[in-house]
């Protein structure tokens, strides 16, 4: 089994302990994308999302697991919210200069 293969495994039995887990739904769809298989790893990356709609890092997956489907139109969508949310949190106070 390839790395990425046992990491899926692995992240199937983290979810049914913490299905809400946002991180570990991410993971997932980078392992998929890193295993080309693009239309599995947006699902992964839109549960992540449907989870914790400003999650960076997922939106920015989905962006790309999108484009390498062909889907350019609906990637930019999700690189543009990524960069409105990144944007936005550079803009918050930091709580240790606070």
């Amino acid at each position: 089994m390839i790395p990425y293969e046992e990491a899926m495994e692995k992240f199937k039995k983290v979810l049914k302990l913490d299905p809400d887990n946002v991180q570990i739904w991410a993971s997932w769809g980078v392992a998929l994308v890193e295993l080309k298989q693009f239309e599995k790893a947006a699902e992964k990356f839109k549960k992540a999302v449907e989870l914790q709609p400003d999650f960076v890092p997922a939106l920015y997956g989905w962006g790309l697991a999108l484009k390498a489907q062909g889907k350019e139109e609906e990637a930019a969508e999700k690189f543009q919210k990524a960069a409105e949310i990144d944007t936005a949190t550079q803009d918050l106070p930091n709580s240790e200069h606070t």
